[in-house]
């Protein structure tokens, strides 16, 4: 099996919605602007279309004659050939246009890590208490002091369990 060579174009969704098109007529843009990425133009003739799409060489010439009528591409004929004209297709310069600023804003908007969209970075495992190996105690990452209670602590925690006891 032959290895199968994907198209991979920026299409708009005003030529996708655009009623005067065809659907061949839109996959014929499609395939026309695929062509016309490398050097901005290209010289299919009617049967390299006719042969991908499997429909009569006057359906091409008409789909490819309403395109330029509605302004998606420009048709140019070299006629010093002594045997048939060579034509070359271009994309109108607004379409153009058009496909260079929506290539522009993707590249632009792509970063290589989005930080706020990794799970892994912004994993807080931050525990509010926590004790150590070594039996520290930690408050917000910060060491808890171990100080002995006072005289006046130490009769402030008697009354209250007294006071807890006496209620059971």
């Amino acid at each position: 099996m032959d290895k199968e060579e994907f198209i991979n174009v920026f299409i708009l969704k005003s030529v996708l919605r655009d009623n005067r098109l065809t659907f061949l007529e839109r996959l014929l843009l499609i395939h026309i602007i695929s062509l016309c990425k490398k050097n901005n133009y290209c010289w299919a003739t009617n049967r390299y279309f006719s042969d991908i799409y499997n429909v009569a060489t006057v359906t091409i010439s008409k789909s490819i004659s309403n395109l330029a009528t509605f302004g998606y591409i420009k048709t140019e004929y070299d006629n010093t050939s002594t045997n048939n004209s060579k034509r070359i297709i271009k994309l109108s310069e607004v379409l153009n246009l058009k496909l260079k600023s929506i290539k522009d804003n993707f590249n632009a908007g792509y970063k290589q890590n989005f930080k706020q969209y990794n799970n892994k970075l912004n994993k807080k495992e931050d525990k509010i208490y926590y004790k150590d190996e070594d039996g520290n105690e930690y408050w917000h990452g910060m060491i808890i002091p171990k100080n002995e209670a006072s005289i006046e602590e130490q009769k402030e925690l008697k009354k209250l369990l007294s006071d807890i006891c006496e209620e059971e």
